[in-house]
């Protein structure tokens, strides 16, 4: 017997947004429903009991701090079976990335994303995922040693750049890293 592939959710305020990802993930990574209001979330994932939330982190004009988002990236790990969430925004910087993966979620995509690039970030967080069934462990529970040697390497630079304020030089000094070694690591990750 075949198991069907895992759900994911999209929320994000511009259809147009959603409308892309559903195209995108619903034929390489698994069926996609997407929401439009932050309202519709919770009642949404106990019904429909996602392996994966896409969750934008601004929701209407004039929101670009991530805020809204981030208290609904608490609200959903709180679940006692949440979703792996991936954070989203097209106003990203490196803080508000931390403070996204900080909180639980499995990684941060900035908007407009590299479509071959999201495809992987949604299968590696899918990984050890049971097909149609809800995640068995909170997000918050991950140990690095679960995570993947590129999503560590990932989270290390959004660490080692955020504690040096931007100072990229000071970040790569407490990487270990050449300059250049630093910038083609952050631009290996988008960031």
């Amino acid at each position: 017997m075949e198991m069907a592939p895992p759900r994911l959710l999209v929320l994000d305020d511009d259809a147009d947004i959603g409308l892309s990802a559903q195209l995108l993930l619903q034929r390489r990574v698994g069926p996609v429903r997407c929401l439009s209001r932050p309202a519709e979330l919770l009642p949404t994932l106990q019904q429909w009991q996602p392996a994966l939330l896409l969750l934008d982190l601004n929701f209407g004009p004039g929101h670009t701090d991530g805020q809204q988002g981030l208290r609904l990236l608490r609200e959903v790990l709180a679940l006692p079976q949440p979703p792996v969430v991936l954070a989203m925004t097209a106003y990203a910087d490196l803080p508000l990335a931390v403070q996204a993966i900080k909180l639980g979620a499995f990684d941060f995509v900035t908007k407009p994303w590299d479509n071959a690039r999201l495809v992987a970030t949604c299968q590696e967080a899918l990984r050890g995922v049971p097909a149609s069934e809800p995640l068995a462990t909170p997000v918050t529970a991950q140990t690095p040693a679960t995570r993947s040697l590129a999503a560590q390497e990932r989270a290390a630079l959004i660490s080692a750049v955020h504690a040096a304020e931007g100072n990229l030089s000071e970040a790569a000094r407490q990487l270990g890293l050449s300059r250049a070694a630093l910038y083609r690591r952050l631009e290996k990750h988008g960031l």
